[in-house]
């Protein structure tokens, strides 16, 4: 049996008949949806945003023209590709519907060969969008985020933190002599060594909360929302461990590859630390922890040095917390 095609369609029209019809012709796509009025279609569609709505122009208690408008204004469904159906062929008509922010127009009844191609086209723009976005947010090497979409995510997460009042904690993991070991080994094995290290943290950082992301170089940040000081050195010390357990990158040498780790937690919410400034803000965050990782790297490497961002933040001297 062919596995059905994932690609959320929801039909919107009051003719069983019509939705029969092309409930046979979209069989093989998944989740397919039906809605006979206007209403039922806007709490389906904000339950669960579709992929693609193929929506009938005349519709009892509002028309398909009303609904269009009611998805385009609301944020979460304004990108929401709409093919109007009509058995009413009028270049007026489709002119309004465009104008509205429809994508297309099909005739009905409709036919499967078009409505399969149509539905075809809009399925295969939305995987490109899905590509465009992922080469945003997602760094290809690693498969981890980007920086960029790291630090968006930290911002968010911090002021969730603020208003919740729970703990927030970020771990910056830098690979030691990373630069030389690209040097002496080449950058086949200085990419495959970053593709290790990911592996290695994604294994430590298994929440769907949680967020691993490549920070530059062979620097690497974990986000741990909802974590406080003692979980997040429970963490670093595995990650420690995972690092251990990679294959050595040179048996002649005995060279392995070890991480300087730096962390801070978000001890406003923990009560961990007291003071005006015990917050910080999310750049204070990543600049402790970015200390975190130069004390571990004096102290001999391979090992996890915590910063209490009270301290970091009125510019005292840190106390290191060793995992």
């Amino acid at each position: 049996m062919q596995a059905k095609e994932k690609f959320s369609i929801l039909l919107v029209d009051d003719d069983p008949t019509v939705i029969r019809i092309l409930s046979r012709i979209l069989n093989d796509y998944t989740p397919l949806r039906f809605a006979t009025s206007g209403q039922v279609a806007l709490k389906l569609a904000r339950e669960t945003v579709p992929d693609l709505v193929m929506l009938d122009v005349e519709i009892p208690d509002f028309s398909g023209f009303e609904i269009c408008k009611a998805f385009k204004s609301d944020p979460k469904l304004t990108s929401v590709p709409i093919i109007f159906m009509t058995s009413h062929e009028s270049p007026q008509l489709e002119t309004v519907g465009l104008q509205l922010g429809g994508a297309d127009f099909i005739g009905k009844p409709p036919h499967a060969s078009l409505v399969l191609a149509r539905v075809r086209t809009y399925q295969q723009l939305k995987a490109l969008s899905d590509t465009v976005r992922s080469a945003v947010t997602m760094d290809f090497l690693t498969g981890t985020m980007t920086r960029r979409q790291m630090e968006k995510t930290l911002t968010q997460e911090w002021l969730r933190s603020q208003r919740s009042h729970a703990p927030l904690s970020l771990l910056l993991a830098d690979i030691d002599g990373f630069t030389a070991l690209n040097g002496e080994f080449g950058e086949e094995t200085g990419d495959a060594c970053l593709r290790s290290v990911a592996d290695a943290l994604r294994s430590v950082a298994q929440r769907p909360s949680d967020l691993v992301a490549r920070h530059g170089g062979g620097k690497f940040a974990l986000l741990l929302p909802e974590t406080n000081n003692e979980g997040a050195l429970n963490i670093a010390g595995r990650t420690l461990k995972a690092i251990d357990d990679l294959p050595m990158l040179d048996a002649a040498t005995e060279r392995r590859i070890t991480l300087s780790v730096g962390g801070v937690t978000n001890v406003a919410a923990t009560g961990f630390s007291q003071g005006p400034l015990a917050c910080g803000v999310p750049g204070d965050l990543i600049a402790a922890a970015e200390y975190g990782v130069q004390c571990a790297k004096t102290a001999g490497g391979h090992r996890a040095e915590f910063v209490d961002i009270a301290d970091f933040s009125t510019r005292e001297s840190p106390r290191g917390l060793r995992a």
